[in-house]
């Protein structure tokens, strides 16, 4: 699969292309998002965001009067267009995909997911931590990646049964099993404080999916 886009690129991008938000403010909200990732979001204080943003700490009190007023202000155009945006990029490289083993198909998407996180793990974690403690972070997101995994997904999984190597399992169910035993265990290794705990994981994840939904 083509090298995974980062949650930074297009979040930088996505700043850059709002006319309704002051320059100030986005340099307020990519310093923000910067050391958030870097340090937590406890650790963080206004006064370094500010001095990172290069405007008076005033100027941010003046638009976010908490630090959680904030951080809603960072998770906003993640969950609404940054995820959206790589959620497409991610279905666009797996529609592509050639119609290979369970085997293969299965270590493909593991490995791009591990790469992808690798690169974007500590921006990641922002947004882990809040869809755990908000449930309508988690439906928005549902809502927006269920008809892309339908039109993305779907087919090759449909390809992959033709060939006689999925189970005769619906594509939701399909699609839920995989996606469901990922995040589970992405999950566990955000509690962890530790993305080392997901890779050396990841054969086992594999071989528990391609037993699992192998044809009886």
């Amino acid at each position: 699969m083509a090298k995974n886009t980062t949650i930074k690129t297009v979040f930088d991008q996505v700043l850059a292309a709002d006319p309704n938000l002051p320059a100030k403010q986005k340099q307020v909200l990519a310093a923000s998002l910067a050391l958030f990732a870097a340090q937590g979001f406890a650790n963080t204080s206004t006064k370094q965001i500010a001095a990172k943003a290069g405007v008076a700490e005033g100027t941010v009190y003046r638009r976010y009067k908490t630090k959680d007023d904030l951080l809603a202000a960072l998770i906003k155009p993640l969950v609404s267009e940054v995820m959206p945006r790589l959620m497409r990029e991610f279905a666009s490289q797996v529609v592509r995909m050639p119609t290979l083993t369970r085997h293969q198909f299965l270590t493909t998407l593991v490995a791009n997911r591990v790469d992808f996180l690798q690169d974007n793990w500590r921006e990641a974690k922002i947004l882990i931590n809040e869809m755990l403690m908000r449930e309508d972070l988690r439906q928005q997101v549902l809502v927006q990646a269920a008809p892309v995994i339908e039109k993305n997904l779907f087919p090759v999984l449909d390809r992959l049964k033709d060939a006689g190597q999925l189970r005769d399992l619906g594509n939701d169910v399909i699609a839920q099993l995989l996606i469901g035993t990922i995040l589970t265990n992405l999950v566990r290794a955000n509690l962890q404080g530790d993305l080392h705990q997901f890779i050396v994981r990841t054969p086992v994840l594999i071989d528990f999916l391609d037993r699992g939904l192998a044809p009886d």
